[in-house]
């Protein structure tokens, strides 16, 4: 196995440059290396920063930049303002949009020493479940081309999986970490609504379905990396009213925590699926957790959320502006959405906020008896390439396979992906949630899945 410094977890590296053992000016050479290598295949980084990244390595060894993440490589999505670079979306027409400032969550991972080697592919305007757009391409999967690697931090996820960084700074409103995660057979985790700073750092005001829904997340190979992205994204930022300072340390547990293994409720899942569940229930019952095959409540009612939470933005603020968007994807996936959404009135979206908080209520009283809960990422076992541009009719059959994964960013729970081996050569894996605020036990969780699976490796593009 390579020991080339991109193919190593971000705190070995950090850990040997500070010990004098490697330079940061070798990993970043490494990592350039390893993205020629395997970007002109996935096209994952789209925006390259070599010469900043070799500047800021030379700052690293010359003791000038310190941090548990000093000389670990990092990447930035293209949805996301870092300045100096462009935030283009994915549009052609914002292709030299200028960042407003340098969103928090990334000023954090800076802070902590990290070196950005380049900004990842995204779909335009975040807003498809495959990543490509008519500015930067499309974005491939390393498992296979014709396999999705996700959305909309795909190229976050691919570039992760493949050593062209060691973590990854993502955003999900509708899985966007969570569901490149899975794609691509890494870690990814979504945070507490309000944990990372989400808004803020640019001045346009940000949509309803935004406010409530979108959240920065970390994307990894291994847990000791997501730890240290997840602790430096949580930048202070007093300039986003979302944001809270809350706490990441709480008691421990006087009894074994229950574990609920979603497999039933009533709708198609694959038997893969069902494996991935039962096989991680099983891991955790080793590690000492109660583990039960029990479903929560009201989950017809979490599986239409996000469609009525979003109405308004997608039918009112987005469709209008697809003519002058000009991106074809995006225009085409969300013709396809479109008959799924119910009607953007406001009765609608006063009985989706009522909705939700017995939701939210129902769930909080079941995370009381079973604090962690395992579900499906996917109810089946992949998505093609542009699956979502195959009509009406087939987005809705996706929106269901999806229907965890989407549908759980309108709670403002926590919510962890985690790969659990292979099947067919083709990426397995969970979603782990808790109580709000609780981060802590989901990466308890991953540390036990980790100790029991074996740290995820970098991966060769299979082609």
């Amino acid at each position: 196995m390579t020991t080339e410094p991109w193919a190593l977890d971000g705190v070995e590296v950090a850990q040997l440059i500070k010990s004098k053992q490697l330079s940061a000016s070798e990993v970043v050479e490494s990592h350039i290396i390893r993205i020629n290598d395997v970007n002109k295949k996935l096209n994952a980084v789209v925006v390259r920063t070599d010469a900043e990244a070799r500047a800021r390595a030379q700052e690293v060894d010359a003791g000038n930049v310190h941090g548990p993440l000093a000389g670990v490589a990092i990447t930035t999505k293209i949805n996301t303002d870092h300045l100096p670079y462009p935030m283009d979306n994915g549009i052609r027409a914002l292709k030299d949009n200028p960042s407003a400032s340098t969103h928090a969550s990334i000023q954090g991972l800076l802070n902590d020493g990290a070196v950005m080697l380049g900004r990842t592919n995204s779909p335009a305007f975040a807003l498809r479940a495959h990543t490509g757009n008519d500015l930067h391409g499309e974005t491939h999967n390393p498992y296979g081309q014709h396999l999705t690697p996700g959305g909309s931090s795909g190229g976050a996820g691919a570039a992760v999986a493949t050593g062209m960084c060691a973590i990854a700074q993502g955003n999900d409103v509708a899985g966007s970490v969570r569901w490149p995660a899975f794609c691509n057979g890494v870690i990814g985790l979504r945070p507490t609504i309000g944990r990372m700073p989400s808004g803020g750092s640019n001045p346009n005001p940000r949509g309803l379905s935004a406010m409530m829904m979108s959240t920065q997340g970390p994307l990894a190979r291994t847990m000791t990396d997501l730890r240290l992205g997840y602790s430096a994204m949580q930048f202070p930022n007093w300039n986003d009213p979302f944001w809270v300072p809350m706490q990441n340390d709480f008691p421990q547990a006087k009894a074994p925590l229950r574990v609920a293994l979603l497999v039933e409720d009533g709708r198609d899942m694959h038997e893969s699926t069902r494996f991935a569940i039962r096989k991680v229930g099983a891991l955790l019952q080793d590690a000492g957790y109660e583990v039960e095959e029990i479903s929560p409540p009201m989950l017809e009612v979490l599986f239409g959320m996000w469609l009525r939470l979003g109405a308004l933005d997608v039918q009112l603020g987005l469709v209008p502006q697809l003519e002058l968007l000009n991106d074809s994807g995006l225009t085409q996936a969300i013709q396809g959405m479109l008959p799924s959404f119910p009607p953007p009135t406001p009765q609608v979206m006063m009985q989706a906020l009522a909705d939700r908080d017995l939701l939210f209520r129902a769930w909080n009283v079941f995370f009381e008896q079973y604090p962690l809960l395992v579900m499906p990422v996917l109810a089946k076992p992949f998505m093609r390439m542009n699956e979502d541009l195959e009509g009406p009719e087939h987005m809705a059959d996706l929106w269901s396979d999806l229907r965890y994964t989407v549908n759980l960013a309108s709670l403002a729970i926590p919510s962890l992906a985690f790969p659990v081996g292979h099947d067919d050569g083709i990426p397995l894996g969970v979603q782990i949630a808790t109580h709000a605020w609780r981060e802590d036990r989901l990466l308890a969780v991953g540390d036990a899945l980790e100790e029991r699976l074996g740290k995820v490796a970098v991966v060769d593009p299979v082609w």
